[in-house]
């Protein structure tokens, strides 16, 4: 993509600028993190493989495939200006970075946030970044979280529904919720490595109901482990419209009582 067409997509059409339409839900592999991953991935039991449709990517417990859409910037202005959408909040999604070893995952959530920042440095109209963060390891994670909270274009965490099958009101995670509270970052939360998955395995069910369940027992971890009464500002997105979580309300609040 050329320079003149790079500026072109950093401004939308006027009669667009009415209303903005911002995806928070916006997944992307940069291409150093795919050139990190692939690199060193294999070491810890993973692997990228370029298939004639895109990528696929594995590691012991998730596999992903996608296609040049989800790393190509200029692909996805084209995408965006098609659907409409003025701004994407771009987020890695599985496998994530949890799966690996602390300082890999490490590596591997600061490769995602300087590309994020990068991005939203070319295109500052267009993109913003949801920091990852290697949760595994709380005390990193943290580091990481104030590091990237001073690149430009970093808006808010991008945290799963669960870290390696620890719930998300476990106290070890609660410095770093204090610092997102402190910064006014939005948590985006979103399903990985789902709930029940040897009994969904087939009909896409891992996806058509794994998510949305997951979802459901994240946010009911977070409300009924107090992180959001300890931390009242926090602001957590669920998407997939809530999950679970919205339509059993009621269910949830009588068991409370």
């Amino acid at each position: 993509m050329n320079e003149a067409t790079a500026k072109q997509h950093d401004h939308p059409p006027p009669s667009r600028a009415v209303r903005r339409a911002v995806d928070t839900h916006a997944h992307w592999y940069p291409a150093d993190w795919l050139r990190l991953f692939e690199s060193d991935g294999p070491a810890e039991g993973a692997r990228l493989e370029r298939t004639a449709t895109g990528y696929t990517i594995r590691t012991e417990r998730i596999v992903n495939a996608f296609d040049e859409q989800f790393v190509d910037l200029g692909l996805r202005l084209e995408g965006m200006d098609r659907q409409r959408v003025e701004v994407h909040a771009l987020s890695l999604t599985a496998p994530m970075v949890y799966w690996a070893s602390p300082g890999f995952g490490l590596a591997l959530a600061q490769a995602y946030n300087d590309s994020a920042a990068a991005a939203h440095d070319k295109h500052p109209d267009r993109f913003v970044g949801l920091a990852m963060l290697p949760m595994q390891a709380p005390d990193l994670a943290l580091n990481e979280l104030e590091r990237a909270a001073k690149l430009p274009g970093i808006r808010g965490m991008y945290l799963a529904t669960h870290v390696n099958g620890i719930e998300l009101d476990d106290k070890r995670f609660w410095d770093v919720y204090a610092k997102a509270e402190e910064l006014g970052w939005p948590i985006f939360l979103h399903p990985i490595d789902t709930i029940g998955r040897e009994r969904t395995t087939r009909y896409y069910l891992r996806n058509l109901l794994g998510n949305p369940y997951d979802t459901g027992v994240a946010a009911a971890s977070l409300i009924f482990g107090g992180v959001l009464d300890a931390y009242p500002k926090l602001e957590v997105n669920l998407p997939h419209a809530g999950g679970a979580f919205p339509w059993l309300i009621g269910r949830l609040d009588h068991g409370t009582r």
